[in-house]
């Protein structure tokens, strides 16, 4: 056995971490009489040699040898071996530029695997039939033969995608047939093979299928690849096939049918904006099922179905597990807030409020702010470790984000929100800027009173605990004071303390910005990023780009930091893009015109910026069209500066492609997989009030 390994220059082959020399030790092992030596060596191939789905030209070279193991009597997992050497062929499951001489390699030492299609073991036959069936055409006629006697389930249920793939016209009577198989995993195949070469069920199948997938483990059968068979069927269903195949998995006596449904529709959720809508009822019925597991899975459900979910709200209020209020406060919907207070009151921290997660705070509830309140004047939490601190997240930093969103209406919480400036003063200080009134006297407390009837001393006790705050360096702080009540000396201070400490980023100098012309006395210490050159690190080069910033809006003077810009336009990336809008901001740029235009079309995080620099250089709208339009569809994260972009150069000719992209019912991809439906609906609400920002335009 492995005649002729140590005849091949393995240190000349790559696998996944440079020269595979460690392949005929690989190898060995897994020849091992040894079983968890010989699992070693399995777990060591998907490592090194076929890893992550890529193949290597080690991968290919390996082949024969793979084969003569799976063919040996006595070596562990054979079934293993086989499988492996099937999905090797599958190009849904590998990548790499290895990969077509890998399946020429499996397709020319294939012989040795006719015998195993005749093997005692079920096992065996049933992964050899799949890796016969990847090998190439070449098995079609022992495949058939096979399957003329196989009577054991699971191995027919292999055969019979094979047979769809190799020869799709004569295996359409045996499909018909199989789809009515007493055997679910028969029926579960056929569906999988009609679906793998791109065929719709028929009507009269879909009880069948239902039933098969409520009783089949939905896992084993390869030929679904990675994911389950369901999955694969599900998915490429139309809308009324779905709604038979979801009821009779509903109609399941088995509970893990139940949930295996409620992932079902959660994946079809992600994948279709209509799908929610459609199946709806479905999920509404999961929810009373008896079956607590159940009940959770069509959370999970519910989750994903987005907006579409707001119909479920009296089951949401109803179930008042967290993922129910995780929908109830993204939908807005007043009903999170006894679900919230009841939470809090158990002691749970369920994280629905996460500015991360949920971009849209919830609405505005008295009882909520009462318990927000309470839960601020808290000592801050302990934890016992760095990673616990980290799974716990910012949960006083994401309640003064809640109101901060609330604007006036949290106005009874500002003595809390000032108790949290030292330890919080990034999230507090925009809390109180946004909730104050922005006409508060910054030297004179008699006259707020009068600005708002509503107003009281602690509230006027802001101002000062901002001012300090500033004074000891906090830009946040010093920004809020100018928001508040349009002094920006606060605001200089803190920059000047910050600069005179070799410190300040970009986020911190695009505040100081604001301040204009009063932050002229800081010119000299923002000289030392102006080097003429771009600094090596692309944080420093942002940072380059917001001192220039600060200089112009205070002084109106190019000089200082003219010759930085361009270098940084040359140097590229996204700081080039933020150099290049801010160059043609103060009128200049034009000599760099196909510097910005090599962003636009080579920079993703330039892009949008480089657009809106052009365009100020007498570039039309039309011509940055579709460069900008590539950014929406793309899936970057670009995807929501590019429409601002879009709308801000009345690109007008765009409008038919962004209501293309609204109206389409596949998910966008610019969404994140996490919270996949919840940011599409975001993403195509900014594609609709784009499109209405523009279409004035067009005279429609």
């Amino acid at each position: 056995m492995l005649n002729g390994i140590d005849d091949i220059d393995w240190f000349a082959l790559d696998g996944a971490y440079g020269p595979c020399t460690e392949a005929p030790d690989i190898l060995r092992a897994i020849a091992s009489p040894d079983p968890e030596k010989a699992g070693e060596g399995r777990y060591d191939f998907f490592s090194s040699i076929w890893h992550q789905n890529t193949v290597y030209p080690v991968t290919a070279e390996v082949i024969p040898f793979l084969v003569e193991l799976a063919g040996t009597p006595g070596v562990h997992q054979r079934d293993h071996l086989l499988h492996a050497l099937g999905s090797l062929c599958d190009p849904d499951q590998v990548n790499g530029e290895a990969r077509n001489l890998v399946r020429a390699s499996v397709a020319v030492h294939s012989g040795p695997l006719l015998p195993l299609l005749t093997d005692p073991d079920p096992e065996i036959r049933a992964q050899a039939a799949y890796a016969a069936a990847w090998s190439g055409p070449h098995f079609t006629d022992a495949l058939r033969e096979r399957w003329a006697v196989e009577t054991h389930p699971a191995v027919r249920a292999m055969l019979l995608p094979g047979l769809a793939m190799l020869d799709p016209v004569a295996a359409g009577p045996l499909l018909d047939d199989a789809l009515h198989d007493p055997a679910p995993q028969v029926r579960a195949a056929a569906a999988v093979a009609l679906t793998r070469t791109g065929q719709p069920l028929p009507d009269g199948a879909l009880e069948a299928v239902g039933s098969a997938f409520a009783e089949a483990n939905p896992y084993e059968n390869a030929w679904s690849g990675q994911h389950p068979g369901w999955q694969l069927v599900f998915r490429a269903a139309g809308t009324a096939s779905a709604r038979v195949l979801a009821a009779r998995m509903a109609a399941a006596t088995d509970p893990e049918a139940r949930v295996r449904l409620a992932h079902i529709l959660a994946d079809r959720f992600h994948g279709s904006r209509s799908a929610a809508a459609d199946l709806l009822p479905v999920v509404r019925d999961l929810f009373t099922d008896p079956d607590p597991k159940v009940r959770d899975a069509a959370g999970f459900a519910v989750l994903a179905a987005g907006e579409a979910a707001a119909p479920l709200a009296d089951v949401l209020i109803a179930d008042g597990g967290h993922d129910a209020l995780d929908v109830l406060v993204r939908l807005g919907h007043p009903g999170y807030a006894p679900l919230l207070l009841a939470a809090w009151a158990a002691g749970e921290s369920p994280r629905v409020l996460d500015t991360f997660t949920h971009p849209e705070p919830p609405p505005f509830d008295p009882a909520v702010l009462t318990a927000i309140r309470e839960r601020l004047a808290r000592p801050p939490a302990r934890h016992s470790s760095l990673f616990a601190a980290s799974m716990a997240g910012d949960p006083v930093g994401d309640l003064l984000h809640v109101l901060r969103s609330w604007g006036p209406a949290a106005a009874g919480a500002v003595p809390e929100i000032v108790a949290c400036l030292p330890h919080h003063p990034a999230a507090a200080a925009p809390a109180l800027a946004a909730i104050l009134p922005t006409t508060l006297p910054a030297t004179d407390p008699t006259a707020f009173s009068e600005v708002s009837p509503a107003a009281n001393p602690v509230a006027l006790a802001a101002i000062p605990a901002l001012t300090a705050r500033a004074e000891a360096g906090d830009v946040r702080c010093g920004h809020a004071v100018l928001r508040l009540t349009g002094d920006a000396a606060p605001l200089v201070t803190a920059a000047a303390h910050l600069l005179g400490t070799d410190s300040g980023s970009a986020f911190e100098l695009d505040l100081v910005a604001d301040a204009g012309p009063a932050a002229a006395p800081l010119l000299p210490l923002l000289t030392r990023w102006f080097t003429g050159a771009a600094e090596p690190d692309h944080g420093q080069r942002r940072t380059q780009v917001a001192a220039a910033r600060v200089a112009w809006r205070a002084t109106g003077d190019t000089g200082p930091f003219l010759p930085t810009l361009r270098a940084l336009v040359r140097a590229g990336f996204g700081p080039g893009g933020l150099a290049a809008d801010l160059l043609t901001e103060t009128g200049e740029g034009a000599d760099l015109t196909h510097e910005i235009r090599r962003l636009l079309n080579s920079d993703w995080y330039a892009r949008s910026r480089a657009a809106r620099a052009l365009h100020r250089l007498g570039v039309p709208a039309e011509d940055l069209v579709p460069a900008l339009l590539t950014a929406v569809a793309s899936g970057h994260r670009d995807a929501h500066d590019a429409l601002n972009t879009l709308a801000t150069i009345r690109a007008v000719t765009a409008v038919p492609a962004l209501t293309t992209m609204a109206d389409r019912d596949e998910r966008h991809p610019a969404s994140a997989p996490g919270d996949l439906s919840w940011n599409d609906d975001l993403f195509r609400r900014h594609l609709r009030t784009t499109i209405v920002a523009l279409t004035p335009v067009t005279g429609r």
